[in-house]
């Protein structure tokens, strides 16, 4: 297994940096996946796209993993990175595939948890060009997200100050969402997609999830963890890698 790493410059001209996990001696017309990490401040140094990568790669499956601006190895602020930032990000890190001769662009996959999977979302026009889908706890409409992760006083000092120390969030980050219709832009897609999501998630309402699988245009299937947490703690995260692992080593080898 070695690491191939890229950087990007954004829209803003921050640094995005990327990297391949791929094995030691990368074969012409490989599958890959690319992982969209969620919106915490480790990015892909947290625990799922540190684990995730290796168990594809023993199916001969590389994967494409890469920080929003703000997050993990990436330049840039993380109270600044709104949907529309990581929308752009994703587009930029996404056409640099094209420098990359050795991999299947038929055979490309995305995994997307959380905020990540609300920014691939907003991009069907690149999720048609996918065989597979994976979506971890996919948050639909953000706002009802960043209200469960703080208090109704620390919201209201959010808005009034512009800045939210919990979350560490500009209100730009709040309000961005509001200007999209995410379910609008899944009915647009038409790729099939596995969607894990806890019933009883605390930051991202598993109703979301419920709704997203109605509106996909394409094959969808959910798999509900009963009493699931949004961190799938306990075995539930095991039980997860596994359902994911299984889903791209069927649909891309």
């Amino acid at each position: 297994m070695k690491e191939t790493k890229f950087e990007k410059k954004n829209s803003s001209g921050e640094i995005l940096r990327a990297r391949f996990i791929c094995p030691d001696e990368i074969q012409n017309n490989s599958a890959v996946v690319i992982m969209l990490t969620g919106d915490g401040p480790k990015g892909s140094n947290s625990m799922s796209w540190v684990n995730m990568p290796p168990r594809l790669l023993k199916h001969g499956i590389s994967s494409l993993l890469f920080d929003f601006s703000g997050l993990g190895n990436s330049d840039g602020e993380r109270k600044s990175l709104t949907l529309t930032k990581g929308i752009a990000d994703f587009k930029n890190i996404y056409h640099e595939l094209n420098q990359f001769s050795w991999i299947d662009k038929n055979n490309i996959g995305i995994m997307g948890s959380s905020f990540g999977a609300c920014v691939a979302l907003m991009c069907p026009e690149i999720m048609n060009k996918c065989k597979a889908i994976g979506f971890k706890s996919p948050c639909c409409f953000l706002p009802d997200a960043y209200l469960n992760e703080i208090s109704m006083d620390n919201f209201n000092e959010w808005v009034k100050t512009g800045f939210c120390k919990e979350n560490g969030y500009d209100t730009s980050v709040f309000f961005d969402p509001f200007n999209y219709n995410v379910y609008n832009e899944a009915k647009k897609i038409k790729t099939r997609c596995l969607i894990t999501h806890g019933n009883t998630d605390e930051i991202v309402p598993f109703t979301q999830s419920l709704y997203l699988k109605e509106f996909l245009g394409g094959e969808v299937e959910l798999k509900v963890f009963d009493k699931g947490d949004h961190g799938y703690s306990g075995e539930n995260w095991e039980k997860m890698a596994n359902i994911f692992e299984s889903f791209f080593k069927q649909q891309l080898t």
